[in-house]
């Protein structure tokens, strides 16, 4: 039995006489025979390891989402190098250069520059040079001028389900609080929110749309500017479910009850918004959909295969203990 064909059973690059398979087989088995991942991947000239950049691990949407990738790159013999870039749009292209440097057969990329509303020039240009010599796919977010496969949410939906589930409820006035200006995420979920409320016949309270950003500290904030206000919604759509954390301690501190005094809604449904009390409605990307279909669509970007440019992926309203119909006058 030749070398060449025993070689053709364990790659399975040609075909092989079924009588010869099984006997090559029968060996391997009695010999508990492992083929080297080390010396395949030399073979293919690959690396099998996929890089991702992400801005910040600690936070649970992107620490799940990585979990759930990992969990479908594994199954696929794949390997992913993450880069933190704690929150350093600069501190990004110290990453891209780590990931050539590790030879990566391909680039995740979440949150930071792809979610700046203008980013820089500089910026723009390094993840398109990356992107035309790695194929890249953009997670929530966008690069122009860059040869990259866009994955996203459909945020416009959840907000949608978001507006539809408040006002089933009997709510009118509601707030959206959270986010940054600079950030797409937040002019996306706003634009939505406005057009939802349009949709209903319901006007949007200008300052109600407070942005302080993304954080559990950032929601104690924008709550307290709202507490401050003379007017106050019924309802308030968080820009994320740390934010509604944030939201959540603000309103105990002042003794306001939620769900009876106050609705209030997440985004992303982080693992914390299932252990808050109370439990917190929110809305899911459906991690495990969406993991796999980024991991999915990366390896047949990396095996050359057609991919369709931008893929949206429908998200689900979780509904917990945190909404209610609103307190009748």
């Amino acid at each position: 039995m030749s070398v060449s064909t025993v070689s053709r059973v364990l790659t399975g690059s040609a075909p092989v006489n079924p009588e010869t398979r099984q006997k090559v087989e029968t060996v391997l088995q009695k010999y508990n025979f492992r083929p080297s991942r080390l010396a395949r991947n030399l073979s293919y000239q690959r690396s099998m390891m996929i890089g991702v950049i992400l801005p910040d691990i600690t936070n649970p949407f992107f620490s799940t989402l990585y979990a759930e990738m990992q969990r479908h790159a594994i199954a696929n013999d794949y390997s992913l190098l993450l880069f933190n870039a704690m929150n350093n749009l600069n501190l990004e292209s110290e990453g891209l250069a780590y990931l050539a440097h590790h030879q990566v057969d391909g680039l995740i990329f979440l949150g930071g520059r792809v979610n700046e509303i203008n980013p820089t020039a500089e910026h723009q240009r390094e993840l398109a040079a990356f992107a035309a010599q790695v194929p890249t796919v953009i997670v929530n977010g966008a690069m122009p001028d860059s040869q990259t496969v866009t994955i996203c949410t459909d945020e416009r939906g959840g907000i949608a389900q978001v507006v539809d589930h408040l006002v089933g409820l009997g709510h009118q006035r509601i707030a959206l609080l959270g986010g940054s200006d600079h950030i797409t995420v937040t002019r996306n979920r706003q634009q939505a929110f406005r057009e939802e409320m349009a949709a209903f016949g319901l006007p949007v309270n200008e300052a109600w749309l407070i942005t302080e950003g993304f954080s559990i500290e950032s929601g104690d904030r924008v709550m307290r500017t709202l507490l401050q206000l003379a007017e106050q919604p019924t309802a308030v759509i968080a820009i994320n479910d740390l934010v509604a954390l944030g939201i959540l301690k603000a309103a105990r501190r002042q003794h306001i009850d939620v769900p009876r005094q106050l609705s209030l809604v997440g985004f992303d449904d982080v693992y914390l918004a299932a252990v808050s009390t109370p439990e917190l409605t929110s809305v899911s990307h459906r991690y495990d959909v969406l993991g796999r279909t980024i991991v999915e669509t990366m390896i047949r970007r990396i095996n050359g295969e057609n991919t369709p440019e931008s893929i949206l992926i429908e998200m689900q309203l979780v509904i917990r203990d945190s909404c209610q119909p609103p307190e009748t006058p």
